[in-house]
């Protein structure tokens, strides 16, 4: 074999070896780059998207905190712990010894679309604009309107129309943006004031009831017949009564030598809307005032009680729940103030300085040594009230008859009569 022969065989043995050690690289390769690639992809499944995704649609639940605050804080607390787990390193202008560009665009490239799905939801999955709550505030002096579209924004305009009964009887412009979520979605709200569309008590008849009509973005949603809450809408004062309740006594040191009489009495204003029954319903949400007079025929006065002022509706989003105040004279006509008037009924009792369990309970009752006048005839219970709410104001009175007198048994009596 010639020379040029031998060559040329080490030469191609050579070509050979070289041949192998390539096959040999391009399969260790892919195998080292998979493994990283799947090492990158777990680390950015429980490292970025997960957060993001428990971000989205829980972190609406937290609210000591606003998503527009917590979504950054969690999406660069999640990059600074994938940069960690994948030992990213640090780039070469920094001083470091450079970054993994395979998995720099990895992890780069996933945070750019998570940062882009929701505007692309926001996009190509909006909803339609509906309407959601209607509720009054506690006070009754405010309605919150919310408009929901889930994945909306930008500004928006709603014509509103309020009907009392059949009548059109205010309308205004709002314009609102879908800026807010909660558990139910994205919404808007604006807000009426109550006393700028009333125009009468909503109760006692159905013909008279309050609803509501939407006409939002020039006719693209129409919601019409939305009721609102009768017991809020009903202000005007339309049944006054009054009731004088004795309080008896066999105590000698009240009677002297009667073997039973009347050693007080308990006041009671009942206020509100006109019922089948003597006794008015109540108006929780009316203000009013008023005065009471109990009087020997109508001349002599025996108790005139201070002036009672009420403001209806809840002072606080814990209540109380209407509240009446009255100068309490230093204790001669109880503390000066009640709670919760109009929740359990239309009574309002007037205080006194004593208390007697079978009137009722509390310094409800007035002594006869708190009395003007306490010779026997016929008294009148006089309550003169006033009402004012929004552009609508009115007077009321009522009166109420008692015979008080001795019976040949030596016992005083107090008995309501027609009239006297």
């Amino acid at each position: 074999m010639s020379d040029s022969g031998l060559l040329q065989k080490a030469a191609s043995q050579k070509s050979e070896g070289e041949i192998s050690e390539a096959l040999v690289d391009a399969t260790v390769i892919p195998n080292s780059n998979s493994s990283s690639i799947k090492e990158t992809a777990i680390t950015l499944s429980y490292g970025a998207i997960a957060p993001f995704f428990i971000v989205m649609w829980f972190g609406i639940y937290l609210d000591f905190i606003s998503l527009n605050i917590l979504s950054p804080i969690i999406m660069i607390a999640s990059l600074g712990f994938v940069w960690w787990k994948l030992d990213m390193g640090i780039p070469s202008f920094a001083g470091g010894n450079g970054l993994d560009l395979k998995k720099s665009f990895a992890i780069f490239g996933t945070y750019i679309i998570l940062l882009g799905l929701p505007l692309l939801l926001s996009t190509f999955l909006v909803g339609d604009i509906s309407v959601g709550d209607v509720e009054f505030d506690d006070s009754g002096e405010e309605l919150e309107i919310k408009i929901r579209q889930n994945g909306g924004s930008g500004s928006h305009d709603a014509i509103v129309t309020i009907y009392h009964g059949s009548s059109s009887t205010w309308s205004n412009e709002y314009t609102f943006s879908i800026d807010k979520s909660d558990g139910l979605g994205d919404y808007g709200t604006f807000t009426i004031q109550t006393s700028d569309f009333y125009s009468g008590n909503a109760l006692p008849s159905l013909d008279s009831v309050y609803t509501m009509s939407i006409n939002i973005d020039n006719g693209d949603t129409v919601v019409e017949d939305i009721a609102l809450d009768s017991l809020v809408l009903s202000r005007d004062i339309t049944s006054l009564y009054s009731v004088a309740t004795p309080s008896m006594s066999t105590n000698s040191d009240d009677c002297g030598s009667m073997d039973r009489c009347v050693s007080g009495i308990s006041l009671s204003a009942y206020v509100g809307i006109s019922s089948s029954s003597s006794i008015p319903g109540a108006l929780p949400y009316a203000d009013y005032s008023f005065t009471a007079t109990l009087s020997l025929d109508g001349d002599s006065d025996a108790i005139e009680y201070p002036e009672v002022t009420v403001n209806g509706g809840f002072s606080s989003g814990s209540g109380p729940y209407g509240e009446a105040t009255w100068d309490g004279m230093g204790g001669q006509y109880g503390s000066g103030y009640m709670s919760n008037i109009g929740l359990f009924g239309s009574e309002i009792a007037l205080m006194g300085s004593e208390s007697n369990v079978e009137v009722g309970e509390g310094n409800i009752v007035i002594p006869k040594s708190d009395w003007s006048e306490s010779d026997y005839g016929c008294y009148h219970l006089d309550i003169s009230l006033s009402y004012s709410y929004a552009n609508n104001a009115g007077d009321l009175s009522h009166t109420s008859y008692y015979l008080f007198d001795e019976s040949e048994s030596s016992e005083e009596s107090w008995t309501k009569v027609n009239n006297c």
